[in-house]
């Protein structure tokens, strides 16, 4: 009998040779659900634009996830649904979603105290449709002044700086800012759903322009995140 990674390497086989012929993407194994009236709001949504979604693509990622959104003809491997099935997680076709992205808040990205120009990862977002607004800042007090009262009026906000420590320190010192440091895809997203970031901290130096994408497209596509229940005491004593 073959066992789940048997499955699953099989899988990955068959699309790389659909890949090299060039035929159309197969349809999933079982239908996609579409999106419940709440979707919206976009809250607890995780993105993977791979066109094979396997355990290790999501590896580390579905804490506190209700939907699992794919591209249109993603192969989702059986293991995925298991587990998906297992935390009572959603899956949906990222087509049937796409009127939620319209919905999703605004982006305040500002610039702080770096020569590394952000109107290239800026681009890309705004292709996913997502809309950003770019500014610069002369000081990171200044910036993450500015980026808290954008949060506070119901923005995402990320700052760009090599700064990171400088910057996470002034932005948590803001009431009702959440402010997290950019890792990779997995460790940021863990991050971000542990205290319901509405901040991102990034270094423009760190990693390729493809994997800050996918960092900052993760961040903006989750939406406005509630700060979770047992910080709220804690972070209400803040000025």
């Amino acid at each position: 009998m073959a066992t789940q990674a048997d499955i699953e390497r099989i899988v990955r086989e068959v699309m790389a040779q659909l890949k090299v012929a060039s035929a159309p993407a197969a349809a999933p194994a079982a239908p996609v659900s579409a999106p419940p009236a709440a979707l919206p709001k976009n809250h607890g949504d995780l993105f993977i634009d791979s066109r094979v979604v396997t355990l290790q693509s999501v590896a580390g990622r579905l804490n506190g996830a209700k939907q699992l959104v794919v591209a249109p003809g993603a192969l989702v491997t059986p293991s995925v649904r298991d587990e998906l099935r297992r935390r009572g997680i959603e899956l949906v076709q990222q087509n049937a979603a796409k009127g939620a992205k319209k919905l999703l808040a605004p982006v305040l990205l500002i610039a702080g105290r770096t020569g590394h120009d952000p109107e290239l990862a800026v681009e890309m977002l705004r292709q996913e449709g997502i809309g950003v607004r770019s500014e610069s800042a002369g000081c990171l007090v200044e910036a993450t002044g500015k980026l808290a009262a954008a949060i506070a009026a119901r923005s995402l906000g990320v700052l760009w700086t090599r700064q990171t420590a400088i910057g996470l320190c002034l932005a948590n010192r803001h009431k009702n800012v959440r402010a997290v440091l950019a890792a990779n895809v997995p460790a940021t997203a863990a991050a971000v759903t542990a205290v319901g970031a509405n901040l991102l901290v990034i270094d423009p130096t760190i990693g390729t322009i493809y994997e800050k994408k996918q960092v900052l497209r993760e961040f903006c596509l989750g939406g406005i995140r509630e700060c979770p229940e047992a910080l709220r005491k804690g972070l209400e004593h803040r000025t």
